[in-house]
């Protein structure tokens, strides 16, 4: 669950600041002071958007010098994926035994978390994404890959073992998962959970690989 986001920061009327609004004087090397900082990131790009989420708004909401930002971090899109992976669930990449509960181990994992900022924080992502390359590119390489590898080891070691037939198209099957829980949570409006995952693993998985005796997805 994400953190509550933290005050903004915002000038009051007659350009006076409002009692402990102003520059926090703790460092961002403290793991706390930058938790804070991720968290105001996180708020302010689920609430306005990618396209609107300036340096100048992340530093009045964080309460930090602008300067320290651009120390750390060259672009808005660098200070974005950071912050994203500061919530990164861990990816497991421990063999469940079969395909299916590869899977179900996964997107449990992945939907543990899930909170009301996330569907903000997804769309801002992918919008963002068609217009920055920059941050197209950290996406992929610091957000997607680690999942899509892990879905990718879970395929193989499937492949190895004879689990998935020769009329099922396994790359196809290794982009199912998740097109499933981006319909839910962008065309649906849904917060994916447990339910939403095992309905997806023993209502569709299982029974396209043929796999016996899975859980009955209506109970």
């Amino acid at each position: 669950m994400r953190n509550e986001p933290v005050a903004e920061g915002l000038p009051a009327g007659g350009g006076r600041r409002q009692r402990g609004t102003g520059i926090r004087k703790v460092p961002l090397s403290r793991p706390e002071r930058r938790a804070e900082l991720f968290d105001a990131v996180l708020a302010l790009l689920s609430e306005v958007g990618y396209e609107r989420l300036t340096m100048d708004l992340v530093a009045r909401r964080a309460r930090v010098g602008k300067a320290s930002l651009y120390q750390r971090w060259p672009s808005k899109a660098h200070l974005v994926v950071a912050a994203m992976e500061r919530y990164r669930p861990e990816v497991p990449r421990r063999d469940a035994g079969s395909f299916v509960e590869d899977i179900r181990q996964l997107l449990t994992a992945y939907t543990a978390s899930w909170s009301v900022l996330d569907r903000g924080l997804l769309i801002a992502l992918l919008e963002g994404s068609r217009r920055d390359p920059e941050l197209a590119r950290l996406r992929r390489e610091r957000l997607a890959t680690p999942v899509k590898d892990s879905i990718e080891a879970a395929l193989d070691r499937a492949v190895r073992r004879g689990e998935i037939p020769d009329r099922v198209d396994a790359g196809l099957l290794a982009d199912l998962p998740f097109a499933v829980i981006f319909s839910h949570v962008l065309v649906r409006d849904e917060n994916p959970g447990p339910g939403l995952v095992d309905r997806f693993v023993d209502g569709i998985l299982a029974p396209l690989l043929d796999v016996p005796n899975s859980r009955d997805p209506r109970t």
